[in-house]
């Protein structure tokens, strides 16, 4: 897949300063002042920044060897997650920004509502996007109605659960069933209190109070800011009742979203699920699920089920900058990433993402059968469940609000260090200082 011919330059964290200090969009040390870099075949330069390897895999074994006759190079730089922002922040907006920009759920409101990405729908991509997932297409559009960013993948939460400890200590033998008897909070606390009672308090039912925020902080009905004032929605308050409930009552082993002992719960057999979104699987849970040691593995033993309610967790948006002076080209790079339908099943057939193309997910839904799950067609049951995601709740605030919740209210409340009301103005406290031209009352 290597007979294109241009050049395919990643360059990573490593290489960044010397890059950056001869600017980004001007690559071999270009100095013309506009952002149509010269690279060093002499062509002009796509300039690519991403978070994710997953960009660089589909240029340069997908995208690249379908347009072998592109009259420019296409530069990509590779920068850790929780650097991606300081880096891109200061340059944004000037000569030196990048063309293409991916964005992490996390941080793609705050791009998409800046005012310095460029119009995707006016390139062509509103149209093109007709059978992307409406709540991908809410996500990557700022409150005026503009397409900013578009996704390839579509990200729906489910609860993995494991199949022996179902039928074990709940009498339950297929994912149907699971679902029927975790239908709703009530429902997964009472199988919570069985897991724990019938397994005589070896197995909790989550190994963190994460597996049940991701899913609250999803199931909202509102955003965090609303008209420049904080809202605190009411599944809040319900999530803080359900959380002190599990840790008083020992229904979770309390450990840390992503710790290390989070993540050995996968291959022990001290866990009975998590809340994952569906990269989660092929990330996280698939790589867990077999000890350091080989000396256990659970490999198999899982099956996937919508829980308690409907949510979304991560995905990977681009878009272009609105200084770039390659947009038609980078519009055209996004089109085929995030609408091309042939690329998106080859995509899913080769990864087994999930991709945000309905009429793609239609065809090859019926064919998976995933082995980890035990051949269970966990596609399928993605495809049911991101029709009802909500992202209209989005908004630029949540990746610090969100954060200053759980830190000052959602954690110290779950361990009963503070009272609720306690808890509820620390958050609001936390989130003036974070953010003092928000209304908070």
């Amino acid at each position: 897949m290597k007979n294109w011919k241009r050049v395919l330059q990643t360059v990573s964290l490593a290489g960044l300063a010397a890059f950056m200090l001869s600017g980004c969009g001007n690559g071999s040390g270009n100095s013309s002042s506009d952002n149509s870099a010269t690279g060093s075949s002499g062509k002009d330069e796509l300039v690519v920044w991403t978070f994710t390897s997953e960009l660089s895999t589909m240029i340069n074994d997908y995208y690249l060897p379908a347009h072998d006759d592109l009259a420019y190079d296409i530069r990509i730089v590779e920068i850790p997650s929780d650097q991606f922002e300081t880096k891109l922040d200061p340059i944004l907006g000037s000569k030196d920004a990048p063309d293409v920009i991916a964005l992490e759920s996390a941080f793609v409101k705050k791009y998409v509502e800046s005012g310095m990405m460029a119009d995707l729908g006016s390139l062509g991509l509103d149209e093109a996007a007709a059978d992307t997932y409406q709540y991908v297409k809410d996500v990557g559009t700022s409150k005026d109605g503009v397409l900013h960013a578009l996704a390839w993948q579509a990200a729906p939460g489910g609860f993995y659960y494991r199949a022996s400890m179902a039928e074990e200590l709940l009498g339950i033998d297929d994912p149907a069933a699971a679902q029927a008897a975790l239908s709703d909070y009530d429902k997964f606390y009472e199988q919570a209190k069985a897991v724990k009672e019938k397994s005589g308090g070896t197995t909790y039912m989550i190994s963190s109070v994460q597996d049940l925020a991701k899913p609250f902080y999803g199931k909202r009905e509102h955003g965090w800011v609303e008209d420049g004032k904080l809202v605190i929605d009411d599944s809040l308050y319900d999530l803080l009742d359900v959380s002190r409930k599990f840790v008083e009552e020992g229904l979770t082993q309390d450990t840390e979203g992503q710790s290390e002992a989070w993540f050995a719960g996968m291959n022990g057999d001290n866990v009975f699920g998590y809340s994952l979104p569906t990269w989660g699987l092929h990330y996280w849970l698939k790589p867990n699920a077999t000890a350091a040691d080989n000396s256990s593995s659970t490999e198999g033993d899982w099956r996937m089920i919508q829980g308690p309610s409907s949510w979304f967790w991560g995905g990977t948006w681009i878009g272009a900058t609105a200084n770039s002076e390659m947009q038609e080209e980078a519009a055209q790079l996004v089109a085929y990433l995030t609408t091309d339908q042939a690329f998106l099943k080859h995509w899913a057939e080769d990864t087994g993402d999930f991709v945000s193309n309905e009429r793609v997910v239609e065809e090859i839904k019926g064919e998976y059968e995933e082995e980890f799950l035990g051949g269970q067609n966990h596609y399928a049951e993605f495809a049911d469940m991101v029709q009802d995601i909500n992202a209209k709740i989005l908004t630029e605030y949540d990746q610090t609000i969100e954060t200053l919740f759980t830190d000052s209210c959602l954690t110290p409340y779950s361990k009963g260090e503070v009272d609720q009301e306690t808890a509820i103005q620390n958050f609001k406290d936390a989130v003036v200082n974070a953010y003092p031209d928000v209304q908070v009352d």
